[in-house]
């Protein structure tokens, strides 16, 4: 009887040591392993950390064009400057049109002067320029702005208001004159007051990316007079219908005069301060 009990209890003992050097399976991960959660996705054992979100892109880094230029500024993307001095070849004119989209056909935004054929512009500033007509249309119901010439592959030759080809911020892709011919359909200076739409775009147009080109601030002088591009960002023009998408942080800190004491800031003028550009006259550009 006592040999039976002594053999029952060895038995178990020998059971137990084999248990816990073969232990019974879970199905649990273990380690790194990646398990499944009930709709198949992995699962790691690790907490898990936020991910880094994208920094934003500023505007003067952004791909605007494949078209190619000596002119050093295109590498700023919506940031490119064309004038006088930063002028572009035939060529690149010629590729940026490739690159454009049709106001009309996709936004419904009509131009005013059927002569100046389709009102093409960049798609991203076509959309920004979207909102802000209809961001006009609630401030003003039954209003519309309409576009009065857009991209332009060729220049004028007019005295100081016109610019040759190759040298207009019309070649951009990214400038549209705008106008509601509820009060009239002339671009003339003199009917800034009399035109509620060229005095609410200087107010707010900023939001939506887009500037005033050319400020009267920054027009170096009378119309009349002969064409004055200095050194340190007068435009030569005085226009209060050319608005240009320049992206919403730069237009903001241009419109708010962040390098101009609090005023307006002219595009030249706030590429030379941001050192994007170091030379207006000679057009030179920072060095990469």
């Amino acid at each position: 009887m006592l040999s039976t009990f002594v053999i029952t209890a060895a038995i178990a003992v020998l059971g137990l040591k084999i248990f816990n050097v073969f232990p019974i399976e879970k199905n649990e991960p273990a380690g790194d392993e990646i398990a499944s959660n009930n709709d198949g996705e992995p699962v790691s054992n690790e907490p898990i950390a936020d991910e880094p979100k994208p920094e934003p892109v500023a505007s003067s880094s952004v791909l605007v064009t494949k078209a190619t230029s000596s002119n050093c500024t295109i590498k700023n993307g919506y940031l490119m400057l064309i004038n006088p001095n930063f002028t572009v070849e035939t060529s690149f004119i010629a590729t940026r049109k490739t690159e454009l989209i049709s106001l009309s056909y996709h936004y419904g935004i009509q131009e005013a002067n059927r002569n100046n054929g389709d009102n093409l512009m960049d798609p991203v500033a076509a959309a920004k320029l979207y909102e802000m007509v209809n961001a006009y249309k609630v401030d003003y119901p039954g209003h519309e702005i309409m576009t009065r010439s857009c991209f332009r592959e060729r220049g004028t030759n007019c005295g100081r208001m016109c610019y040759p080809t190759g040298t207009t911020d019309h070649h951009t892709g990214l400038t549209c004159d705008l106008i509601d011919q509820s009060y009239g359909s002339s671009l003339d200076t003199s009917l800034y007051n009399q035109h509620p739409e060229w005095r609410w775009l200087k107010a707010n147009s900023y939001k939506y990316g887009f500037i005033d080109r050319f400020p009267s601030e920054w027009a170096g002088g009378p119309m009349s007079a002969p064409r004055n591009l200095n050194e340190v960002g007068t435009t030569g023009l005085y226009e209060t219908w050319h608005y240009r998408y320049v992206g919403v942080e730069a237009a903001t800190e241009i419109a708010t005069g962040k390098y101009n004491n609090g005023q307006y800031d002219s595009l030249e003028h706030y590429l030379l301060s941001r050192g994007l550009v170091t030379d207006l006259i000679n057009a030179t550009c920072k060095a990469n």
